[in-house]
């Protein structure tokens, strides 16, 4: 069957999820706002190579194309993203399930595929580059999909388009390693379990296409970063091979990593938002393989699924595996939404009688509701941080106006953080944490989000904020009086004791 084809066939089902999908970002498309390095990119007056130095310059290409200073358009990229992530995932499953795909478990794949909060509600909390991800993913799909059909029908065109998608997904962000290898994982288990000819050969197929497209889009990476002057941001910040403990201890904790976010473990206070989720559907598909392996009677075939059905749980975690990380926020884990909407399909097409298919939909249609309302609950959450950072903004900015400074030529230095408080809302990374908060108090970003606000405020120098240090012991904490004062041409607003964090981040 025709790709075509086969979407006009299923329409009425991609359709029905794509709506489901937008229900989930309901809340964010209402209340648009500003949070953790949006402030940076809304109001961006030039270029810079922060995508660059990230090895994500496929970023900087569609920006460059994009035009406006780069900058992006609220609401607009949001739902252009969700509706190129519900493209990609109509393409990953025809590439995987093809004419053997079945209504309902292809419903509960893409509506699960296109709202996991974990994942899709991290990500796309970051509307200046959420459709630039979605477009990465839209091209690791095609990627897929020609990757497959280019060894089925033996065209070289075909195959040198899905590298030209790979290397191009790759440059956008580097998580689409993990996802091009869950898709290969996922195929191969589908594959394997229908005893389909030639798996091997396909999987080692998209395994070389793949090591080709890492290879030139690191080869472009590293000539890049010649001409920047840096080559160290990845090592450092994801490389965990090198750190005290050695080699063991760094597997061990990649390993730990898996385990900790597929059963969604809360360790040291760190918990995977919606995890109850994604928990159920793990234990769901190791009880199903299990079953699947004690049915089969050969050694080959129960080695062959657990196998597959292993690689397919770890393969969101693969890169980072390899760089011996486990630094994974659920932003980077941008696997974890396909393995799960494909162990989903797997789960509802092992239902044979048509009672527990019933209560299949029943626990499908559950866990959907867990994502949608976990997802809106999450932007909420990001609403009231952002409420909350506009009234302090005004606030201080009122309290400046009055005093008579004039913040359009002094520097304002904001010493310490001004601590939102905990009214028991959820939080996952930066999504619902508050500007003045984060970072201890990060000076550039309280100025960039006051412009934001319609105050174009002068960002302070290393040299302005040492001296602004110099007045803390004698100033009170805002917003009492003497909290904000003025000396040597520099506006000071002190909101707390600077930490040692404060330190580290405002006096690089």
């Amino acid at each position: 069957m025709k790709l075509k084809k086969y979407i006009v066939k299923w329409k009425n089902v991609f359709i029905t999820a794509a709506i489901f999908s937008f229900l989930c970002f309901c809340y964010m498309l209402v209340n648009p706002g500003i949070s953790i390095d949006e402030e940076t990119w809304i109001q961006i007056e030039k270029p810079f190579a922060m995508w660059l130095v990230q090895g994500r310059w496929g970023i900087d290409l569609f920006n460059f194309f994009s035009g406006n200073h780069w900058r992006y358009a609220p609401v607009l990229w949001d739902i252009l993203a969700i509706v190129i992530w519900n493209g990609a995932g109509i393409i990953f499953s025809y590439a995987m399930f093809g004419d053997k795909v079945k209504k309902i478990p292809l419903f509960f794949f893409q509506a699960y595929f296109c709202s996991l909060p974990f994942v899709l509600g991290e990500m796309f909390s970051f509307s200046m580059f959420s459709l630039q991800i979605s477009l990465g993913m839209f091209c690791t799909a095609i990627a897929f999909h020609y990757s497959i059909l280019t060894f089925e029908l033996r065209k070289k065109q075909k195959w040198l388009f899905a590298l030209m998608c790979l290397v191009y997904a790759f440059s956008v962000y580097q998580s689409y390693i993990c996802v091009y290898i869950t898709a290969v994982c996922a195929y191969g288990f589908i594959s394997f379990f229908e005893k389909e000819e030639k798996v091997w050969k396909k999987i080692c197929s998209c395994a070389v296409l793949c090591l080709i497209g890492i290879g030139i889009y690191y080869t472009v990476h590293f000539i890049l970063m010649k001409f920047v002057g840096t080559t160290s941001y990845l090592s450092d910040n994801y490389v965990g091979w090198f750190d005290a403990g050695g080699i063991g201890k760094a597997l061990f904790l990649a390993f730990a990593n898996v385990v900790r976010v597929s059963f969604a473990i809360p360790i040291a206070g760190e918990y995977i938002y919606g995890g109850e989720v994604i928990r159920s559907i793990t234990v769901a598909f190791i009880l199903i393989v299990l079953w699947y392996v004690v049915k089969e009677k050969t050694m080959n075939r129960k080695a062959g699924i657990l196998f597959f059905s292993f690689a397919l749980i770890i393969s969101p975690f693969s890169l980072f595996l390899a760089l011996g990380t486990y630094k994974t926020h659920g932003r980077v884990l941008l696997g974890l939404a396909l393995a799960g909407a494909v162990e989903i399909y797997i789960l509802f097409n092992a239902i044979k009688e048509r009672t527990l298919e019933y209560v299949g939909i029943i626990a499908g249609a559950y866990i959907l509701f867990l994502n949608a309302k976990n997802m809106n609950m999450l932007y909420y959450s990001a609403n009231v941080a952002y409420e909350h950072d506009r009234t302090i903004a005004n606030q201080v900015m009122y309290d400046i106006k009055k005093s008579g400074y004039d913040y359009h030529k002094e520097p304002i230095v904001f010493l310490g953080m001004e601590k939102m408080d905990d009214v028991g809302l959820v939080v996952s990374d930066t999504v619902g944490s508050s500007i003045f908060e984060w970072d201890d108090g990060n000076i550039l970003r309280m100025c960039n989000f006051m412009k934001t606000e319609g105050y174009r405020v002068v960002a302070p120098d290393r040299k302005d904020i040492l001296r602004a240090l110099e007045f803390k012991g004698t100033m009170k904490s805002w917003p009492q009086e003497g909290s904000i004062i003025e000396r040597d041409g520099i506006i000071i607003v002190f909101f707390s004791e600077p930490s040692d964090k404060w330190y580290s981040i405002n006096l690089i």
